[in-house]
């Protein structure tokens, strides 16, 4: 299983109004902190975890947890905000994922979500250096980490996505640039698409 933190990278996106909270690809559900207090927290999480935070041995944690894929949660229910950390690139169709969000949205309602960006200077100068392209393999039983994971489905850009965005009926309202590596780099370099090692996305259904 991936290791589980809070993201607190993509903490200023989440709508501080949201009511109802779904997150797909929970963990262990350690995200609950950022999401607004009093809201109604599900999560989709495949893995059947023992280390869960619900609402019942952690204040503030998920009010339910479903142990299914997002294809097999048949809950006809909408929310508020709808959060994908590291997801999307996973997943071998993102415009069914996406069209099952859209599906599962109040009328005024996001998605948030994060992905790893392709084009990451430590990446490029990586593959450039090395003149190689190669898929970061499973070690020791864990799955490994990063840009190159070989669990990925998909490779993404700030560009890419805004594009697919577009074509998939979404709005981007906000975009932050995460930095995990080059932490002595000025802020205003994080603007750049090849400094930020993630994105993340704020998007909403366009009208």
């Amino acid at each position: 299983m991936y290791p589980n933190k809070i993201r607190y990278d993509i903490a200023m996106l989440v709508p501080k109004d949201a009511k109802s909270v779904l997150e797909i690809g929970a963990g262990s559900g350690k995200n609950c902190v950022i999401y607004p207090k009093d809201s109604y927290k599900v999560a989709i999480e495949p893995e059947n975890r023992t280390d869960c935070q619900t609402a019942e041995n952690f204040p503030g944690g998920f009010n339910e947890y479903h142990h299914v894929l997002y294809e097999d949660y048949k809950e006809d229910r909408k929310f508020d905000l709808i959060v994908m950390c590291d997801v999307l690139e996973h997943v071998n169709d993102p415009v069914d994922l996406i069209n099952f969000c859209k599906q599962h949205l109040t009328p005024e309602g996001h998605i948030l979500l994060s992905l790893p960006n392709f084009i990451c200077v430590e990446n490029i100068l990586k593959i450039v250096l090395t003149r190689d392209f190669r898929y970061v393999k499973v070690d020791q039983g864990e799955r490994a980490l990063g840009v190159l994971d070989i669990n990925h489905k998909t490779f993404w850009t700030k560009k890419s996505f805004i594009r697919f965005a577009k074509e998939n009926g979404l709005e981007v309202e906000r975009i932050v640039g995460i930095r995990k590596q080059l932490k002595f780099m000025p802020n205003i370099l994080a603007h750049l698409s090849y400094i930020p090692f993630q994105y993340g996305f704020l998007t909403k259904i366009k009208k």
